[in-house]
């Protein structure tokens, strides 16, 4: 049995390690691509102790397995925080604090507490990894509400998937708590290699749906950012500004092909085009009837359009072609694509090729 330890471990490790490759190679690597390799790193680190300790147990490997599992809800937290481009503070650090304790107090526990001690860890880290899930599944439903209600746009759908790691990771937790349970109340025999499976299996699914959806593009607005004419009566433009300005922007657009970066933003467009970027929601709110996410997904649509009408007869991918126009998913691409054009893209493709 401790030999498939070793080898079941070793692969999850391997696996952790080209998970976290695969994000620091990326181009264009964000704030929550740096958590999540760290976040790969540790499930490593994690791995690479539970072979160590199967091998030459010792006082230092069995501290480090009972409480490296504190830093899976934090890294969680702020790897989340950072998808939802929300402002990092100092206090966010204190989320750490548990794991930095309890190992330190971990080499001073005398033996005749040590049971104890493992018992406190124990329900500290069920409740850690309970509570951070649940937080982040209510803060994203808080947001999308928020987000729909104030926007009338569905882009927050982009990053469902943060549900179903949070899911996953509470199913993974009862699974444990259940486990326990039998273990303690009917005396089943404890066989490890499950628990390493599910583990495993949970850092899958996060490599699965950080390195595919992780980066999905987000509009850069405030949810106060609503098309009214309240918000802008005091405007200094007038009608010849106003015509002047969007002009300017659809010549940007006609122009320049830099909305198809996929990190392309509202403060990117307003540097662009020499036009601050109050006015610019301003023209884009109001006089142009939209949204900058709607508008410049509309511009990728058009060009996804052109692209398929220029290839094809070339076996032109379309999943490879949303990413080219900038989205960052398949689902993103055929949303937005079907939202303008009443079809998907390949349907679209099957239309032209009949003509």
């Amino acid at each position: 049995m401790s030999n498939l330890l070793i080898i079941v471990s070793g692969i999850g490790a391997v696996q952790c390690i080209l998970f976290a490759l695969l994000i620091l190679i990326k181009n264009r690597k964000k704030l929550s691509d740096w958590i999540l390799a760290c976040w790969f790193l540790v499930f490593f680190v994690h791995l690479v102790i539970s072979i160590f300790k199967t091998l030459n147990p010792t006082d230092t490997t069995g501290a480090f397995i009972m409480t490296i599992g504190f830093l899976h809800g934090p890294l969680f937290f702020v790897y989340t925080k950072a998808l939802f481009n929300e402002r990092f503070l100092n206090i966010d650090y204190l989320h750490f604090l548990a794991f930095t304790l309890f190992t330190i107090f971990s080499f001073y526990v005398q033996p005749n507490y040590a049971l104890l001690w493992e018992i406190i860890m124990l329900i500290a880290k069920l409740i850690s990894v309970t509570f951070y899930p649940i937080y982040i599944l209510y803060s994203y439903n808080k947001r999308l509400l928020k987000f729909k209600v104030k926007t009338h746009d569905s882009s927050m759908f982009e990053l469902a998937w943060i549900r179903i790691i949070a899911i996953l990771f509470l199913i993974s937790t009862a699974i444990s708590m259940i486990r326990l349970i039998i273990e303690l109340w009917v005396g089943v025999s404890y066989f490890e290699i499950w628990d390493l499976l599910r583990y495993i299996a949970l850092v899958t699914v996060i490599g699965f749906y950080g390195l595919k959806y992780g980066v999905v593009y987000k509009p850069e607005m405030s949810y106060d950012s609503i098309s009214s004419n309240k918000k802008y009566k005091h405007s200094p433009l007038n009608n010849d500004d106003i015509v002047l300005l969007q002009k300017r922007i659809n010549t940007f657009f006609s122009e320049n092909k830099t909305y198809l970066e996929p990190d392309f933003s509202l403060t990117i467009l307003a540097k662009s085009t020499n036009i601050p970027k109050h006015h610019l929601s301003q023209i884009i709110n109001l006089e142009m009837n939209t949204t900058f996410y709607d508008l410049v997904n509309t511009k990728r649509v058009h060009y996804a359009m052109s692209r398929i009408r220029e290839q094809n007869d070339l076996g032109l991918t379309l999943e490879g072609l949303g990413y080219e126009c900038g989205f960052n998913s398949k689902s993103s691409f055929f949303h937005n694509f079907k939202k303008n054009l009443g079809k998907t893209p390949g349907q679209y493709k099957k239309e032209i090729s009949t003509d």
